[in-house]
């Protein structure tokens, strides 16, 4: 991950719990005395030392801290990834550190303030990260962008909720991913209280909308908080059927005559909002529960010592509600504390597993039951799901005046009598220590998720007191019963085919095949080798060699790793490979022409070279008088016998891109000089140099400054390139034209439209009293607009910041009255429009007026990571980048207070406190990688990327 803040020093403690204690009416409800389902778990019961559970697989320490945990986290096929009240981590499945624990603020930038969920969806095979934000009222969600949560980068999204979305849950659907929260709880039936988010468009990094609902008749009396249906296993719901909320109704509650479950179902219509609905509820009936402690409060819980009673977490659905399709039903399993004494002195956990026959049909109850604690203690804060087997396994916290909070797990087989878990409970881990705030708030919730490499594994994580005022997560995996998983596999795929072969990719189809339980990937190999695995019926394979052979098979999988036989074969030879001969394959590529054209070459056949030059050019008001980076630049002299209508070509190496899927090729470009100076263009061979196409081209003056070009490179993947800068001269000397900073850089390229905020910057030239522009929509409307006076100081820069743009396409146009631009008869004026993308246009010497259309991205799409503070201001320049030896801080007139480098892990690696000198700082002992410089200057703390060679 790139940009990554460590997360030590923003943990910071939970408010208190929001909107009230929960209201009940006294003496109304049942039951009158204990729990009418413990009777039945008694009977069943077994303690730790008579338990048929397996000890755990894993048992692990993720987080721990002294703050309120939040502990959230999801299994992936590689990688375990948690977070907590203000950051997260990422670790294998052992518990080894891949990524050290992380600021939320890395993924949201300046946003911490926690209740962040975790979840791992397997239908796509991406971890995705979500917390709340106040600022303004809203969700934020990190989808990654790829299988890897360390290398694969994320995109961010940010939607808002109006009032405030607390203790907002996520889940999986087909058409969505769905959000809960305790939000509007006087409201909740008319107020949009459930989100649905446009799931298939998040998952490619593009705009997606959000559609909210009411939860119509639902009863509330104070915190409250639903739970979506979330698909789980290796098929999700069918396009068309909807997402369910699930809420307890308790008859303590005023306006509710009989313990129930209400169940919501969603229709969405993404193409149209307006006409999704979600439906009035299904009631269901329960066994009479008793959900309400201490009067609604939020202290219920014994504990040792003296500190606060503990929350049990009530009128919760706790997390997650766990949905699963079976070839004859699709079941879905719940929970959610209960008082069994009658007393509120013991909480236990009353569970469900809801069935269902058909999509569409109503819920009914399959089995219910009430956990209770085989040793007298307290059960609650749970977290349950099923396995592809029907097993049901759980984990929860007990407490006690005895026992300290602990993490424990149960379950039950498909075999076992309904509504009990008479497997045992299993020791996870043990607390010594009470609850550190002062108020009760534990939790305040756990989660368990199913392993996606079996579909039998049960990873659980939750919050213990170990040590002196420290809090901690811990995640334990186990299985229940033997584990074993069906031996019956898929069969075969067919009719395999490959189309559109190049010399380094073509794309393979074919038929989906059938399992007992399900597929859930198709294996591709070349030949005796696994290519890759999918989940899909096609796919493309990349980075094959040019003029190769190859024969390709594919296999389907199930859950419990069963393999196919092989399909149908396939047999290719890619093409022959396209370009230049040789070339770089080691990227990022860079070139600063550092007192050498290194790599690049002089061309024999035009009529003038490319200098090396530092400082200025030898003719006046042209030319750069320093570098873009580093100290050198080459540059074409005009004067003398340099013009008119000479030409200078300098040629690139070959670039091999056969491997590649994405590539762009960028530099700073220096033209300022007189209006009739001539063009330079960017031009690319992939035939060694027979022919050349055009990639960009600029013509006369665009004022005194450094500016940015990238070059999406998307045409020449897969073969190789070669590059050459053709500069032909005007009918004047005063033309010296520069180039630096070139770079050649691998993976995500960007789309054709930029995110986040666009920047105006024009210099004016003498006459500010002419010049105007203007920023429209598609349809025409001006969003900004903006003249000059004559008060406003000849050749003076003004700036202009356009932030929220929504997602359009714009026309900016800049004019000037008098007919003959801002440059350069009366002055050298230039403007620039630019995004975090890159230069959108850049210019000066144009008539009347001169319109540039550009289009927007949603600001929530394909957003890496935050961008690094300091970025957008000149203050603090490092340079040489990349360096061996010593890194360079243009200082100027500022004072440094403090240095400090981070590794690309967020890891503090080297602190400079002492009184400067800072203008040089020395890294040679640092080893190679990416690294992070933050500079402290008063109230301004700046930093940059740097890569250590």
């Amino acid at each position: 991950m790139d940009n990554i803040i460590a997360a030590q020093g923003f943990e910071h403690v939970a408010p208190p719990k929001r909107r009230g204690t929960n209201i009940f009416v006294p003496g109304k409800g049942l039951p009158k005395g204990e729990d009418p389902l413990i009777a039945k778990q008694r009977s069943v019961q077994r303690s730790a030392e008579e338990t048929l559970l397996a000890a755990p697989i894993v048992s692990f320490d993720a987080h721990v801290g002294s703050v309120l945990n939040d502990p959230t986290g999801a299994i992936g096929p590689n990688h375990y990834v948690y977070a907590f009240n203000s950051g997260f981590g990422i670790l294998d499945r052992s518990g080894n550190v891949l990524a050290p624990e992380a600021s939320l603020g890395t993924l949201f930038p300046g946003e911490t303030l926690g209740d962040p969920v975790v979840v791992y969806d397997n239908f796509a095979d991406r971890f995705i990260i979500m917390e709340f934000s106040n600022s303004p009222n809203g969700i934020l969600i990190a989808v990654c962008q790829g299988p890897d949560p360390v290398n694969d980068g994320w995109y961010t999204y940010r939607f808002n909720t109006g009032t405030f979305p607390d203790y907002e849950k996520l889940s999986i659907w087909s058409d969505g991913y769905y959000i809960t929260a305790n939000k509007d709880q006087n409201s909740a039936s008319t107020s949009q209280v459930i989100f649905a988010l446009e799931r298939d468009n998040m998952l490619t990094g593009a705009s997606a909308q959000m559609i909210g609902f009411p939860l119509p008749g639902i009863t509330t009396s104070g915190f409250y908080s639903p739970g979506g249906f979330n698909a789980t296993g290796s098929t999700l719901p069918p396009v068309g059927v909807g997402h369910s909320v699930v809420y307890m109704q308790d008859d303590s509650w005023s306006g509710v005559s009989q313990d129930h479950l209400k169940i919501w179902t969603t229709d969405v219509d993404w193409s149209s909002p307006s006409n999704s609905t979600i439906s009035s509820p299904q009631i269901l009936n329960t066994s009479a529960f008793d959900g309400v402690f201490d009067g609604g409060s939020f202290q219920n819980l014994d504990e040792p010592g003296s500190g606060p009673d503990l929350d049990a977490l009530q009128a919760t659905m706790m997390y997650m509600t766990n949905y699963r399709r079976f070839g004859t039903h699709n079941s879905v399993v719940m929970n959610f504390v209960v008082d069994v004494s009658g007393n509120d002195s013991r909480a236990g956990i009353r569970w469900y597993e809801l069935r269902q026959t058909n999509d569409g049909d109503p819920w009914t109850i399959y089995q219910e039951g009430t956990y209770l604690q085989p040793d007298g203690h307290s059960a609650y804060c749970g977290s349950i799901a099923m396995d592809s087997q029907g097993n049901i396994g759980m984990g929860y916290t007990i407490v006690s005046s005895t026992v300290y909070t602990s993490l424990r797990y149960t379950g039950r087989l498909a075999t076992d009598p309904l509504g009990t878990m008479p497997q045992g409970e299993q020791v996870v881990v043990n607390g010594d220590s009470e609850e550190n705030r002062g108020d009760g708030r534990y939790g305040d919730y756990a989660q368990i998720t199913v392993d996606p490499l079996d579909d039998l594994t049960f990873w659980h994580i939750g919050e213990y007191f170990k040590g002196n005022n420290v809090r901690r997560s811990h995640v334990v995996a186990f299985k229940l019963g033997s584990g074993s998983s069906d031996t019956e596999p898929p069969t075969a795929p067919n009719n395999l085919s490959a189309s559109n072969v190049t010399s380094s990719s073509v794309d393979l189809s074919w038929n989906a095949s059938t399992d007992n339980v399900g597929v859930t990937g198709y294996n591709i190999y070349n030949g005796a080798s696994l290519v890759t695995t999918v989940s899909t019926t096609s796919h493309t394979v990349t980075g094959l060699s040019a003029n190769t052979n190859y024969t390709f098979t594919v296999r389907a999988r199930d859950a419990a790793a069963n393999e196919s036989g092989a399909s149908n074969s396939v047999n290719i030879t890619t093409l022959p490979a396209a370009g230049c001969s040789g070339g770089i394959t080691s990227f990022p590529y860079s070139e600063g022409f550092e007192n050498t054209i290194g790599a690049w070459t002089q061309s024999t056949s035009d009529d003038l070279n490319w200098t090396v030059d530092a400082n200025g050019t030898p003719s006046s008001s042209t030319g750069p008088s320093s570098a873009a980076e580093g100290s050198y630049y080459i540059y074409v002299e005009a004067s003398g016998s340099g013009y008119p209508n000479k030409q200078a070509i300098i040629n690139s190496p070959c670039f091999d891109l056969s491997s590649e899927s994405q590539a762009s090729f960028n530099f700073k470009f220096h033209m300022y000089g007189a209006s009739n100076m001539g063009s330079i263009a960017l031009e690319a061979s992939n035939d060694n140099g027979q022919s050349w196409t055009s990639l960009w081209s600029m013509t006369g003056n665009q004022g005194n400054s450094w500016q940015s070009a990238s070059i999406d490179l998307a045409a020449y993947l897969g073969g190789s390139v070669q590059l050459r800068f053709n500069r032909i001269t005007g009918s004047t000397w005063q033309a010296d034209i520069a180039i630096d900073d070139v770079e050649l850089s691998i993976g995500d390229t960007g789309g054709d439209c930029v995110s986040g905020d666009v920047e105006l910057s024009i210099t004016l030239d003498n006459y500010p009293q002419e010049t105007s522009w203007t920023l429209k929509n598609s349809s025409g409307t001006t969003i900004d607009s903006e003249s000059y006076s004559s008060s406003t100081p000849d050749g003076s820069t003004v700036t202009k910041t356009f932030s929220g743009l929504a997602a359009d396409t714009y026309t900016f146009t800049i004019n000037d009255t008098y007919g003959d631009g801002i440059c350069c008869g009366y002055g050298n004026g230039s403007y620039t429009l630019s995004s975090a993308q890159g230069v959108i246009v850049t210019g000066g010497d144009f008539g009347s007026s001169e319109s540039t259309e550009f289009c927007v991205e949603s600001a929530s799409a394909m957003l890496r990571t935050n961008t690094l503070n300091g970025e957008e201001t000149d203050l603090f320049q490092i340079y040489p980048n990349p360096t061996r030896e010593r890194l360079s801080i243009a200082v100027k007139d500022h004072q440094i207070e403090n240095v400090q480098i981070f590794s690309m892990y967020g890891m503090l690696v080297t602190e400079i406190n002492e009184e400067g000198p800072y203008e040089q700082i020395d890294v040679s002992h640092l080893t190679p990688g990416t690294y992070f410089i933050r500079i402290t200057s008063g109230d301004q703390k700046v930093t940059r990327k740097f890569i250590k060679e």
